[in-house]
């Protein structure tokens, strides 16, 4: 290590460079996808977008599906944060889970349908994708029954409801990302959904089991 630190400080630029790089290259393919197809985006076609060479793009992703791949990885950790965001003592707070998250995906719609059904299809499966969301849903339900201490809303039954709600949830996203629904659709689903599981499913089921 060179003693005037001019090496830390190399590397600490290289590190920089390429965050920016990765960064250019990312922002160039959302653009790409906003205006056509994944099946279609090229490495040259990258390149020109972001006006970084051919060699750049390869350097940090061999093969472009990677590129995808990370943006659905974005794309959940900005799920996660708005679902992090929720108030649980809020009234619906469940529900309201479901509709911070397709707001998200609602955002940037024709990027996000397409990297979700690539990464889901050519990459590491569905559930794969979301679990890291996943965990954080059902983080959510356990804390509300840690606080309530056993008398929430619906104690005992907060893990069936976080796993009915992202099943539903989960199902509904991949038909959207499939193009099977409209953005209009999927909002709506998403929301009634929620309802359906919170309100009229395992809540009133659950409740009606307990009073016996």
């Amino acid at each position: 290590m060179s003693v005037d630190g001019r090496g830390a400080a190399r590397r600490d630029r290289a590190v920089g460079e390429r965050a920016v790089s990765k960064d250019t290259i990312l922002d160039a393919t959302r653009a790409l996808l906003r205006k056509g197809s994944a099946l279609e985006i090229r490495a040259i076609d990258i390149a020109e977008e972001s006006g970084l060479s051919r060699q750049t793009v390869f350097q940090y992703y061999p093969v472009i599906r990677l590129i995808f791949f990370e943006l659905s990885d974005l794309c959940q950790t900005a799920l996660q944060e708005a679902i992090g965001a929720v108030d649980p003592t809020e009234a619906d707070w469940e529900i309201r889970v479901s509709e911070v998250a397709a707001a998200i995906l609602l955002e940037d719609s024709a990027v996000y349908r397409q990297v979700l059904f690539i990464s889901a299809s050519q990459g590491r499966g569905a559930d794969a994708v979301m679990a890291g969301t996943r965990d954080v849903v059902k983080n959510m339900f356990a804390s509300v029954r840690a606080a309530a201490d056993g008398g929430g809303k619906h104690p005992s039954f907060e893990d069936d409801l976080a796993e009915a709600t992202l099943t539903q949830f989960q199902g509904l996203m991949y038909q959207w990302a499939a193009g099977l629904l409209t953005d209009a659709e999927f909002k709506e689903k998403t929301t009634r959904a929620a309802e359906t599981v919170v309100r009229h499913g395992l809540n009133q089921l659950n409740a009606g089991g307990e009073a016996e």
